[in-house]
């Protein structure tokens, strides 16, 4: 893992096209409203770049993001021992969110992925594995929220 917070420039996005934007709520609460980015605005599983940008719409302290990553990596059958390097690496980066934070997930066509908050630059990860199980939480079939899945992949409006 490389960390270096940095003001990006041009948006890490800029080049990409919005597939699809959901939001979601719990009960009562609306958590966060997210879009899903790629290359042509397509969403296929392989497909390199692809980003994920949440806009939080609560305050959430970020060893509750940890916990909330590590119960969905546990839905996915993750193994621990796979995910626990992973989340103590997020554990340095990730911040405490205040309402209408913006978190950046970008997973470049090298596999490797890049973290953004507000626009400055979080640090980045190596582990080719890390990038596509990070998206699973939102993108794979057996997702928690498959209505929030199906609308940032474009299958519904």
């Amino acid at each position: 893992m490389l960390l270096s917070p940095a003001t990006y420039g041009a948006s890490p996005i800029s080049l990409l096209k919005p597939v699809g934007s959901a939001t979601l709520s719990v009960v009562f609460w609306d958590i966060y409203h997210s879009t899903l980015y790629s290359s042509d605005g397509n969403y296929t599983d392989a497909q390199r770049p692809v980003a994920l940008q949440i806009e939080y719409l609560r305050d959430i302290d970020a060893e509750d993001l940890l916990e909330a990553t590590a119960e969905e990596w546990d839905k996915l059958a993750i193994a621990k021992d796979v995910y626990q390097p992973w989340l103590k690496n997020l554990r340095v980066i990730w911040p405490d969110i205040k309402e209408h934070d913006t978190l950046l997930f970008v997973l470049k066509s090298d596999q490797s992925t890049e973290f953004y908050f507000n626009h400055t630059r979080l640090g980045s990860f190596d582990d080719k594995d890390f990038g596509s199980n990070f998206l699973r939480i939102w993108l794979d079939p057996k997702a928690s929220y498959p209505k929030l899945r199906k609308q940032l992949i474009g299958k519904s409006k």
